[in-house]
């Protein structure tokens, strides 16, 4: 991962102590990249820093939350358990054969569909207060711990004595910023996105930092300063990875909101001679993410890594209904889960569950370190 270097500050003031070195015609002088009429006074309070920008992140997430509701009701689930049923009748009343005879019936006049998985997912509803399967608690997300980039930033001094000081970062490369899973199941166990390679998103974090020097700026060696940073973050390009699809089970897409952060900033600012100086800077900002997920074309299958996330008597129940269903329905091969999902969609007129929309919220503080040389126009 990206850290604090200091082999591109080192080039910048290779670069930028030629630039100053360079001798300078009367002709060069008379031309000024600064507009007619700007006095001396005015160009001599800007200068320029190019450099490097690490931020070091700490995540405080939210539990995912649904935005549509349960990806299966109590009562999707309760309808296709009757379909499973009416299947089974009409195959042994030999008013329906072929593929859903071969597939569905239970081969014990409904007894399967009807009672024994009815009973246990019921109980398990009724037993963890919950009306559906969907996101499970404890879904967290945690953003990349260390990210960098090399920057550009133009200052203006505010003032004669050069106390204030307002600096903006003009230039930057994108940071790609990975997202992983964290949470835990309600026996305190790591969930199945624990640790796991969720998301990658772009970032462009704009950045003007306002503050006051102290010091004589002709005389002390060394200028330490305090100031506030604001930051206006913008994310695009996000895209999940293939083991956050199959864990929701389909293609999604993920969008962040634009947003807004601020926090203090400390710094040492040094001449190295009378164009160039040497700046580092730390500060701290804070950012509160809002991602909306959408799932589409959503299919859960028996052994899906989500179904053991589930709340601790419907992860139970699920299991066991997927080894009875298997046990007395169609070839013996297809688990109940599966099964189950497909009499939802059926019920539905769909191939597949839908599409849900979730939310997830993060509160990301970053701690930011500027390495820099300056170039005093």
């Amino acid at each position: 991962m990206p850290s604090i270097r200091f082999g591109f500050p080192q080039l910048a003031v290779i670069a930028l102590a030629a630039c100053a070195a360079m001798p300078v015609s009367a002709q060069q002088q008379t031309n000024s990249i600064f507009p007619t009429g700007w006095d001396s006074s005015v160009r001599s309070r800007l200068f320029m820093r190019i450099g490097y920008t690490s931020a070091f992140t700490r995540t405080k997430s939210e539990d995912a939350k649904d935005v549509t509701g349960f990806a299966t009701s109590r009562a999707d689930i309760n309808a296709a358990l009757d379909l499973g049923k009416t299947i089974t009748d009409e195959c042994d009343a030999g008013s329906r054969t072929g593929a859903d005879c071969a597939r569905y019936a239970d081969g014990s006049n409904g007894f399967t569909w009807d009672t024994l998985a009815r009973a246990v997912l019921e109980d398990a509803f009724v037993a963890d207060g919950v009306d559906g399967i969907g996101t499970p608690a404890g879904i967290k997300a945690r953003a990349q711990k260390n990210l960098g980039t090399p920057t550009v930033s133009v200052g203006y001094w505010l003032d004669d004595d050069r106390k204030w000081l307002l600096e903006g970062f003009v230039l930057a490369m994108p940071m790609s910023v990975k997202i992983h899973g964290e949470g835990t199941r309600w026996d305190g166990s790591p969930n199945s996105v624990n640790g796991k390679h969720i998301a990658t998103t772009k970032l462009l974090p704009p950045l003007v930092i306002g503050s006051y020097s102290f010091g004589d700026a002709k005389t002390w060696p060394v200028r330490p300063y305090v100031g506030v940073g604001v930051m206006y973050a913008i994310f695009f390009g996000a895209k999940t990875t293939p083991f956050f699809d199959s864990y929701v089970g389909g293609k999604t897409t993920i969008a962040t909101k634009n947003v807004f952060g601020a926090g203090p900033f400390v710094g040492l600012q040094a001449p190295l001679n009378d164009s160039l100086h040497f700046n580092i800077s730390v500060g701290q900002v804070g950012l509160r993410a809002n991602s909306r997920l959408v799932t589409s074309n959503t299919t859960i299958t028996s052994g899906a890594a989500v179904l053991t996330d589930l709340s601790r008597n419907l992860s139970e129940a699920v299991a066991n209904g997927d080894s009875l269903l298997q046990g007395d329905t169609g070839d013996n091969t297809v688990g109940g889960t599966t099964l189950l999902t497909e009499l939802v969609a059926r019920n539905k007129g769909q191939s597949n569950l839908g599409t849900f929309v979730r939310e997830q919220k993060m509160k990301i503080t970053n701690t930011i370190v500027t390495v820099s040389v300056g170039y005093n126009f």
